[in-house]
């Protein structure tokens, strides 16, 4: 057989007319046609050893075989399906590795367990591997994660999931029923995160001193209203106030209806201690608001996390390198919160509405005036409260201390007068800058 019966390379034959089909021309090649394994590999493109293993397998067989009539008579005719019946060995086999030793191994007592238990809980592989360390420390170090795994691919295992009867998705919240800021989302990102962040943009949050490190955020469930602060450390402090803010935010424009707030269990909130859970609803009694924690389930607080994203992808990235001092950082923060709650929403019931323009349709005509919320460094406007007052008392015990300890110090309370003063006014500014750019942009 010629040279002329392969047009094309080694691999691009074997796509065309198979791997076998390939191998056969080749074989014929060299016993029928006497052609060097050199000068064969050479015009297919493919090295002198993968044309030796061919020769190699054929030679493995007995002499007396059927092949032998067809590869030393390049003239006598074969279909495709003896070729595949009698060359079938040339093909290659699977590398895939045959078991691993560190799996559990096949119908063993310890897979038994994990295809009962999968039959009983129908759980995930990281599900039942929680289970089972809670129930027994002993059976972590038996079925470990990667175990697991194993048999639930071994076995073909996948977890039925229950479908509503219309077909629809289950979300967190009803949201055609529930009223504006009465379920709210509140968590903490670092600014600085190295998977979502380009790598001159990551080292520059993280190692600047001017900057601030943590981005606050509470999102409301019903409009997607977003208020944000930053600051440069965490802090349970600035957690009770910027939260105490924000409900004082929302009562200053007339919203009555109770709040309730989820969070996690984070040290920047309350740790997930019940007694402190406890402290913090009793203080937020007075604003009619509730705080509770997801009680470590992390996709409950799915929508303050998908914001983060946003922040990563339309704030710091396009608007990072612009950012070189606190003055600068403060404006663009400004500009990204009126920002945020004027772009349009794909989230459950929004159809495509900014946060305004939902608060607007839901009949408030204040909406302009909530999403205008105040850009804040909480360090900056809360930390003077640090020096002089103590969350942990009680209210009786600050009137106690107003009056033979402040008053006789009026230094001191116009010091900090003063201070709150000058905050106040820059942002106003802050305030009035960007909305002058948000009109020049548009």
């Amino acid at each position: 057989m010629s040279f002329s019966s392969i047009v094309m390379s080694y691999k691009e034959n074997c796509k065309a007319e198979g791997e076998i089909m390939t191998k056969f021309k080749i074989a014929r090649m060299y016993f029928a046609s006497n052609k060097k394994q050199k000068d064969i590999g050479k015009y297919l493109g493919c090295h002198k050893n993968t044309i030796n293993k061919i020769i190699k397998s054929c030679r493995q067989k007995d002499p007396n075989d059927e092949i032998w009539s067809y590869l030393h008579n390049c003239h006598l005719q074969i279909n495709l399906k003896k070729i595949t019946e009698l060359f079938g060995f040339l093909k290659h086999g699977s590398r895939k590795p045959k078991g691993n030793y560190r799996m559990l191994e096949a119908d063993s007592a310890e897979e038994k367990f994990i295809v009962n238990e999968f039959e009983k809980l129908n759980y995930g592989p990281k599900r039942l591997f929680k289970t089972l360390r809670r129930r027994d420390s002993g059976l972590a170090r038996i079925y470990t994660l990667g175990k697991i795994k194993g048999v639930y691919e071994r076995h073909k295992f996948k977890t039925k999931r229950v479908r509503t009867a219309s077909g629809e998705r289950r979300a967190l919240y009803n949201y055609d029923k529930i009223g504006a800021f009465e379920y709210l989302q509140y968590d903490t990102k670092d600014i600085a995160d190295m998977h979502a962040l380009p790598a001159h943009l990551y080292e520059k949050f993280k190692n600047s001193r001017i900057l601030p490190k943590i981005q606050w955020t509470i999102v409301d469930a019903k409009t997607k209203t977003r208020f944000l602060a930053w600051s440069y450390t965490r802090s349970s402090f600035f957690g009770y106030k910027f939260l105490e803010f924000v409900i004082n935010w929302v009562r200053s424009h007339g919203i009555q209806s109770e709040i309730k707030i989820q969070m996690d269990m984070g040290c920047e909130f309350y740790s997930g201690s019940k007694r402190k859970q406890k402290k913090w609803n009793n203080d937020f009694k007075k604003y009619n608001a509730h705080v509770y924690d997801t009680e470590g389930v992390k996709w409950k607080q799915n929508l303050v996390e998908r914001t983060h994203k946003t922040d990563d992808e339309e704030f710091y990235c396009p608007r990072g390198e612009k950012i070189n001092t606190k003055t600068e950082f403060m404006i663009e923060g400004q500009f990204w919160i009126v920002y945020y709650n004027n772009r349009s929403s794909d989230g459950i019931g929004m159809n495509g509405k900014s946060p305004k323009e939902k608060l607007e349709e839901l009949g408030f005509y204040n909406a302009k005036q909530i999403c205008n919320f105040p850009c804040l460094i909480l360090e900056d406007f809360f930390q003077p409260f640090m020096t002089f007052l103590d969350i942990l008392d009680s209210q009786k015990n600050l009137i106690t201390k107003s009056h033979y300890v402040l008053t006789p110090y009026p230094v001191v309370m116009s010091t900090y007068i003063w201070r709150f003063s000058k905050i106040i006014v820059i942002m106003d500014k802050c305030v009035s800058i960007c909305q002058i750019q948000s009109k020049r942009r548009d």
